[in-house]
């Protein structure tokens, strides 16, 4: 059944039986929608006109606009430039990392099967740990694991070490998540493109460039892009380990900023300026990885 039809001027209009459907899926998401639109979408925006203040306070009575100079001293801050660095290089070796790694372990247990699906399970049960306690779990793992068998220091404590070091705790966590949706992908590669090419005489590396990486594309589209959001939002990390500053990510500045500092103005701005810069991002990548994505 259509779930257009077309009027007499040639345009298309839905059908009752659309607007059922339709109507019946926006309702399903409905409550959803209200509970982020609660907790994210509604604060957000109440952020914007508060980001042009000098509030001390997100509930401050008095208050004057200073219009740009908050989103100024941001920029000019060097405190504040040194967390958007920390983020970033935490945010590049989380997405390499992760997928990476999701994608080899994909290509290793894909096929269906009792061992595979008990390498998958283990592989997957360190998302289902809470970031905090990930960060405790590794904070031991480093000082009493492996400091003795390496003889080398904790990067939680090294300046120069403390961001790779998080994002090995946050690549541990997450491959998993990656490694599921690679499979996802890899299940659905019809085997016909490499009986195909195996007739045509072509290696692995053939294959695997020519085959499997343009037909995961829509995976690795999802996983980067989710990555990336997680990423430039990093807190949780970064808060266990907030005695080095090495360590503070934009997130952490923000929270300072607003619930510490007493300064809410410019931290409304430097979340203002972090959400700016994830949608930009998101959408550049999106749109990059999606052109190379290719129909089945």
């Amino acid at each position: 059944m259509k779930d257009t039809k077309k009027t007499s001027k040639g345009k298309k209009t839905p059908t009752i039986y659309a607007i059922r459907e339709h109507g019946g899926n926006i309702l399903f998401m409905l409550p959803a929608f209200i509970l982020f639109a609660f907790v994210e979408l509604v604060p957000f925006i109440q952020s914007i006109p508060i980001s042009f203040t000098d509030k001390k306070a997100i509930f401050a009575k008095t208050w004057n606009f200073v219009g740009l100079e908050n989103y100024i001293k941001l920029l000019t801050n060097k405190t504040f430039r040194q967390t958007f660095l920390n983020t970033a290089n935490f945010t590049i070796l989380y997405i390499i990392g992760a997928n990476v790694l999701g994608l080899l372990f994909a290509l290793l247990i894909w096929r269906s099967g009792r061992f595979n699906n008990l390498i998958r399970t283990l592989l997957f049960m360190p998302f289902t740990v809470s970031l905090v306690a990930s960060t405790k779990v590794w904070s031991y793992v480093y000082t009493d694991v492996l400091m003795p068998l390496t003889g080398s220091p904790s990067p939680l404590g090294i300046s120069g070490q403390v961001i790779a070091g998080l994002a090995v705790i946050a690549i541990w966590r997450d491959m998993g998540y990656c490694m599921l949706i690679y499979i996802a992908g890899l299940q659905s590669i019809s085997r016909d493109y490499y009986e195909a090419a195996d007739v045509e005489g072509a290696g692995f590396a053939t294959k695997f460039f020519r085959i499997t990486i343009p037909m995961l594309m829509p995976a690795i589209t999802s996983n980067v892009t989710l990555i990336l959001a997680w990423g430039l939002r990093c807190f949780d990390y970064s808060q266990m380990v907030i005695t080095m500053k090495a360590a503070k990510t934009t997130a952490v500045f923000v929270y300072e900023y607003i619930f510490g500092n007493s300064r809410a103005g410019i931290g409304q701005a430097a979340a203002i300026i972090l959400t700016a810069v994830l949608v930009v991002l998101t959408n550049v990548i999106t749109t990059i990885l999606r052109k190379r994505e290719v129909e089945l």
